[in-house]
């Protein structure tokens, strides 16, 4: 398969994103006029979250996407139709708007259909959680696009506390010494934070870093638009912070909340299956 094509269209369900290693600086969301936050414990924090949460039966939009990875500049369009807890279908054109692949997700399974070498793949997660060495399920893809909190590899959020005037929940312990300490601490090398508005209980800004294999993804949310399901971020931007750092900037035009949706996904007879 067309190695840009696969990898444009992995990175559509945020599969490849932490392939790479050697953490570099990364980029924090801008601070806010001075305002004093009241502390919250982790767990009214979570709740509150939940309870702002993007909620839908179904949702379908279409969005421009810009790609840098190693300074190769590429932008694209894609077409999404998700079924909440369900389905995740994307199809992915270049600016001339001919489809050249289309990917459908579902609790158990990834299908991806590479149109311009008539070839396809079909799998679960474990397959490819091995092939890349991720945790991915359906689960954190849909909440990568929607904005919506997640637990990347079951993990707990045990704290919660103020920084640049933001709220963040994070796995690790709140005192500011013991997270030091666990930060460097090579028997739990996953780290995830998440800032959160104090006004809006949206999540601003996600971080995932996998300090035993030195990788890092970071996805900043932007322009919160009113929904029938709610805010949702029309823009997003994730950075992986790697040897080769890539940056993808998701931009909405145009969101459809709840209608009826199909999700076709029939594959050619002379289409190959990658193996």
């Amino acid at each position: 398969m067309n190695y840009n094509l696969r990898l444009i269209s992995v990175f559509a369900l945020l599969i490849t994103l932490f392939a790479c290693k050697n953490t570099r600086v990364a980029e924090y969301p801008k601070i806010k006029d001075n305002k004093k936050l009241e502390e919250k414990e982790a767990g009214v924090l979570e709740n509150l979250i939940i309870q702002n949460t993007f909620k839908i039966k179904t949702a379908s939009g279409r969005a421009s996407v810009e790609t840098n990875i190693g300074g190769n500049k590429t932008n694209f369009n894609i077409s999404l139709r998700m079924q909440s807890d369900s389905v995740i279908w994307i199809s992915i054109s270049p600016l001339l708007g001919i489809e050249v692949a289309r990917i459908i997700a579902t609790r158990d399974s990834i299908q991806f259909m590479d149109r311009l070498n008539k070839r396809y793949s079909s799998s679960d997660y474990k397959y490819l959680n091995d092939l890349y060495n991720l945790n991915i399920d359906y689960d954190v893809m849909q909440g990568i696009l929607t904005g919506n909190i997640f637990s990347y590899k079951k993990n707990k959020f045990n704290s919660a506390y103020i920084d640049d005037k933001y709220y963040i929940l994070s796995t690790l312990s709140k005192n500011k010494l013991l997270r030091s300490l666990e930060e460097e601490d090579p028997s739990k090398p996953i780290i995830q934070d998440i800032w959160i508005d104090d006004e809006s209980y949206k999540i601003i800004m996600l971080s995932i870093d996998d300090k035993k294999a030195a990788k890092k993804l970071l996805t900043e949310y932007s322009d919160f638009r009113t929904t029938d399901g709610g805010l949702f971020p029309y823009k997003s931007k994730t950075q992986i912070i790697a040897n080769d750092t890539m940056v993808i900037n998701l931009q909405f035009s145009k969101l459809n909340i709840n209608e009826s949706l199909s999700y076709p996904f029939s594959i050619p007879e002379n289409y190959a299956k990658v193996q």
